[in-house]
């Protein structure tokens, strides 16, 4: 049984980590990959198959990448992962239609990004949440992942995301690469 859907939760909660996620995309390797060509706002709800759409770069022109971002809301730690050797995905990600996946922690500053294929190939596992008793999730391993933190200094996160250059790669434990 899948968490059942929260609007309030759901209006608290994606459109932030959608601007957390396309500030990491489009500041990784100093914005040579990718760029939001559509404001998210003008994007088209696309539930069950992505949350937003981002070009990715070529030497010979774009490609669009499609993406799905989950808030981990019990991810409270900064800087690091929450020390499970795994990383739960919602199965209800299985009917994803996206390229990749974006994991964001409460605080909007840690993230986790991984190929949606990485994800539904991974395996699943029933266990019982804050808000199931049965819910199925994908186990996957942290070697799929590349974590960034946002480095800048704090404040309120929804409008810090301003600094060109403020997230680093990090490993699952905090340690800068």
């Amino acid at each position: 049984m899948s968490k059942k859907f929260s609007k309030e939760l759901y209006d608290e909660s994606n459109m932030v980590a959608m601007r957390t996620a396309v500030t990491i995309l489009e500041t990784i390797c100093d914005g040579k990959f990718y760029r939001l060509d559509v404001p998210l706002h003008m994007q088209e709800e696309s539930y069950k198959s992505h949350d937003f759409v981002i070009s990715r770069l070529h030497d010979t022109g774009t490609t669009n990448v499609y993406v799905e971002v989950e808030k981990k809301r019990v991810w409270g730690t900064s800087g690091k992962w929450e020390g499970f050797s795994t990383i739960d995905v919602p199965y209800r990600k299985s009917e994803s239609k996206a390229n990749l996946f974006v994991m964001v922690n409460n605080n909007n500053d840690t993230a986790a990004i991984a190929r949606m294929s990485d994800v539904i190939s991974s395996p699943i596992e029933s266990k019982r949440t804050i808000y199931t008793d049965d819910e199925k999730f994908f186990k996957v391993g942290l070697d799929k992942f590349k974590f960034y933190y946002n480095v800048a200094p704090r404040g309120n996160h929804l409008y810090m995301f301003n600094y060109v250059d403020s997230w680093i790669e990090i490993k699952p434990n905090g340690d800068i690469f």
